[in-house]
Formats: C-alpha cells, structure tokens, sequence
C-alpha cells in the first residue's frame, strides 16, 4: 500500500514538537533473540503438484517492510533440506526447487486420510506435520470487473457458489496475475485474501460481491481469483496472520503466536485445491 507522503509545514512542525516531548528511549539490547527453527508453508499449484518453501525464522529486527525480497529470501531460504511426503505405505522425495522450494510432486490426492510432511535440515534438525485435504468446492460463476469509488480505482469481484452440506471453511485470493510467480511473492505476497465460514449457508448457494481493497488497478490489468475449501486448522492460523497482512515478513518473521502444526518448528503445512479463474479487468 503506497504511503501518503505529507510536506505540509505545520505537520512537520507539530511531528518535531511531540518528538521533542518524548522521554529518553531505554536500551534494549540485552533482550534475548528467540531460537531459530524451520518455518514451513505449502500449496497445491494445479497442474504442477505440490510446493513447499522451507525457510529459517527469523527476528522482528531482522528485515523489515523495507527490505529487499530476493537478499531477504536468501537469507532465510534452506535450500539444502531433505522434504519428504508420506500418505498409508507411501514415501516421496520432493525436488529441490533451488531457493528453499521443494515440490513438482503431482498424485492421485484424496480426503479424508493423513499426509505427513517430513523436513530434515543439518543446521536446525527436523520437523514434521500432518494435514488432510478438505473437499474440492469451485464457484459456480464468478466475475472480475474495474470499480470506480471516485478516489481509487479497485478491483470487484461477484461469485456464486454452492456449499456442500458440513462445517466449511473457504479462502479467496485475488492477485495480480504473472505467467511465473515473483520470488519475493513468497515473503510479501501482493495478495488480497478474504476468509469466511458456512455458518450462514450450510448447505445452501451463496452469492456475494465485494471490493479488493488497498491495492489498486487499471484497465487491463489480468488477475487471479482462486477459492479453496479449507480446513479449520488453516482457517484459524490465516484468521491471525490476516493481522499482520501489511508486513513484510509475514512468512519470515518470529510467529510465536500463530497457530502451528508443524511439530518442532513454525508456519502450516495445508493441503487444499483452489479453483483459479484469470480474468482481464474491463
């Protein structure tokens, strides 16, 4: 989000005013740094496979929104990580990728039954997680047009679907869309996402539009739109990551805070099947 960048006089005057009246700052160099450990995020990719992005957690002091994605994805990055996939008597190797990405594993994926991820790294150990892939659900219609709110220019998205009958959980993105996906996606992703449950429709059609907010668009431009079904787990560690959804280091960062199921370490494995529609903004 662009910041407003302020010159008037007597702004500037009234800032150095209340600095002025600040108290001397204490030192807070003897604050501990919490241990490092693997941080791990996954996705599905349709007609890929499988993606996960291994990376080292790091401080809140550490990087910043300021800082730059490909130096920052280097610093982070484990690139020399042995990432298995197990599902019943099942064992995969995910390829390395380069850039602490490990994937291109493309299968027969099914609900309801456990796949457990596997990282091993010889500087920070092991770590594991367990996740199941919730019901593939696609919009039945869904629409991407330029609205004009006379201050921005945003992008509108309109979308019906049809909730099968159960506790669900669904996560829309809207982004700009790229043939290849940007490096720097997976530290600051330029992304829109909105979350919501079933609870008002279960088992019903729900029919909805709303404005991709803080971003904004132009004639022309392509985006992606994707919904999945998710799972509750996943639904709650977004619910707080959306939070923090303007930070730089959202992947990066300590997220002591986050619900996890990556067991020894930080992030969310989750298995879930988008629906991707790309649409060009008239």
């Amino acid at each position: 989000m662009t910041g407003k960048i302020f010159t008037s006089i007597q702004i500037v005057l009234a800032t150095l005013m209340l600095l002025s009246c600040l108290p001397e700052p204490l030192l807070v160099d003897d604050i501990p740094k919490l241990e490092t450990k693997i941080v791990v995020s996954s996705q599905i990719i349709p007609n890929t496979g499988l993606v996960v992005f291994v990376s080292r957690s790091i401080g809140a002091l550490d990087a910043g929104d300021d800082s730059d994605p490909e130096n920052l994805i280097a610093q982070i990055a484990i690139s020399d990580a042995v990432v298995t996939l197990s599902v019943n008597d099942n064992l995969d190797t995910l390829e390395n990728l380069g850039n602490g990405l490990y994937g291109n594993i493309i299968m027969d994926w099914q609900t309801n039954i456990d796949y457990t991820l596997t990282v091993h790294t010889t500087s920070l150990g092991s770590v594991h997680a367990v996740t199941r892939l919730p019901d593939f659900v696609s919009f039945n219609e869904v629409s991407a047009t330029i609205f004009d709110n006379g201050f921005d220019s945003l992008a509108q998205i309109n979308y019906n679907l049809t909730d099968p009958i159960g506790e669900n959980y669904y996560m829309i993105n809207v982004q700009r869309f790229r043939s290849s996906q940007e490096l720097s996606s997976l530290v600051n992703p330029r992304i829109f996402t909105k979350l919501f449950d079933d609870k008002e429709f279960d088992g019903q059609q729900k029919s909805e539009t709303f404005n991709v907010l803080f971003q904004e668009f132009s004639e022309g431009d392509s985006i992606a739109v994707s919904m999945a079904n998710i799972s509750k787990a996943y639904y709650d560690f977004l619910k707080v990551r959306s939070d923090n959804r303007f930070s730089f280091v959202e992947f990066a960062g300590e997220p002591i805070n986050y619900p996890t199921n990556v067991q020894g370490g930080y992030g969310f494995f989750n298995l879930h099947t988008p629906d991707v529609r790309v649409f060009i903004l008239e």
